[in-house]
């Protein structure tokens, strides 16, 4: 593998005006976590224990702008480890082959220089830290791998219903011609929204108008600076207001991990025709989503022999 270098001048540049994001580290870590079992290989094996926060550590500087520098000891202290583990954890990263690993070649040289390849930033990273074009073959994106599980491709939107031939009382009538204004509504607010997709801002400003919560303009957010293709861009602000008006941000988290699988899968080849109908089915059966928090289970209350105190005072 080539060693690349640069200087602490250059990188530096790509640290104005980014910032880090919890959310977004999240899904680069499930994008990373899926290629490394894509590969055959064992994502806990790779990064077990303090591997894993040393990684975490990582991801977290890059999901700003793509591209961070740090020692292996300021990892070290950050995470509470040794150098060494630092060191491994930095090899167990290359197997991963979605990080390009560099070096400081000035001012403390041999600080760590780290490149997320699947950042918007990167190739404008390639020419104007390493000025190169591409990569060396042997640190090349590797090709797509087939897609772990095909998404729905054809889905049809929630909630149609037929009512023909069924017999319906005068609340059934009213309760079905509310749910059609309403989503007579919600269609008017999506068509409106949807107007603008070439426009990242104007979308940005009519979601400001029309969102329930902050936490819809921060998906549709993370959606366009994630380097996700195109046709899931074009529907980011539908996609925003589909996720619901008590959207938080777990559930951003959560719609960022169904968007970055079915991208994963579009660029294996798989055709999705619908992609606000099948984030639509896939957020409301949590299906495709690469983490899920398992439930808390709460023990019982331990039962406790009865003890009259009372009858100490006698």
């Amino acid at each position: 593998m080539t060693l690349l270098t640069a200087y602490n001048q250059d990188v530096q540049r790509f640290f104005q005006g980014g910032y880090c994001n919890k959310i977004r580290k999240e899904t680069i870590l499930s994008t990373i976590e899926e290629k490394v079992f894509q590969m055959g290989k064992s994502f806990g094996h790779l990064f077990p224990n303090k591997r894993k926060q040393v990684l975490d550590e990582i991801i977290y500087l890059l999901s700003g702008t793509g591209i961070c520098k740090i020692g292996a000891d300021k990892l070290a202290e950050k995470v509470n480890c040794s150098v060494r583990t630092v060191k491994s954890a930095v090899a167990s990263i290359k197997e991963t082959d979605q990080l390009v690993v560099a070096r400081l070649a000035d001012d403390k040289a041999g600080k760590y220089i780290f490149v997320y390849k699947e950042h918007p930033n990167f190739h404008q990273i390639l020419k104007e830290v390493f000025f190169l074009d591409s990569l060396p073959v042997s640190d090349a994106v590797a090709p797509p791998f087939a897609p772990l599980v095909a998404p729905l491709q054809n889905a049809e939107p929630v909630g149609a219903v037929s009512v023909e031939g069924q017999k319906t009382s005068s609340n059934h009538i009213n309760s079905f011609n509310s749910l059609q204004e309403r989503d007579s509504i919600q269609q008017a607010i999506e068509n409106d929204v949807q107007e603008a997709h070439q426009d990242q801002q104007k979308t940005r400003e009519k979601l400001q108008v029309y969102q329930a919560n902050q936490f819809q303009l921060m998906l549709f957010d993370e959606i366009m600076a994630f380097p996700f293709p195109d046709s899931i861009k074009t529907v980011a602000g539908t996609i925003a207001l589909r996720v619901g008006m008590d959207c938080d941000e777990r559930k951003v988290l959560q719609a960022m991990q169904l968007l970055n699988k079915m991208a994963i899968n579009m660029m294996n080849g798989v055709e999705i025709r619908n992609i606000v109908a099948v984030f639509s089915e896939g957020m409301a059966n949590q299906r495709y989503l690469v983490v899920s928090t398992p439930a808390v289970q709460q023990s019982a209350t331990p039962k406790v022999r009865f003890y009259n105190w009372l009858e100490d005072l006698s």
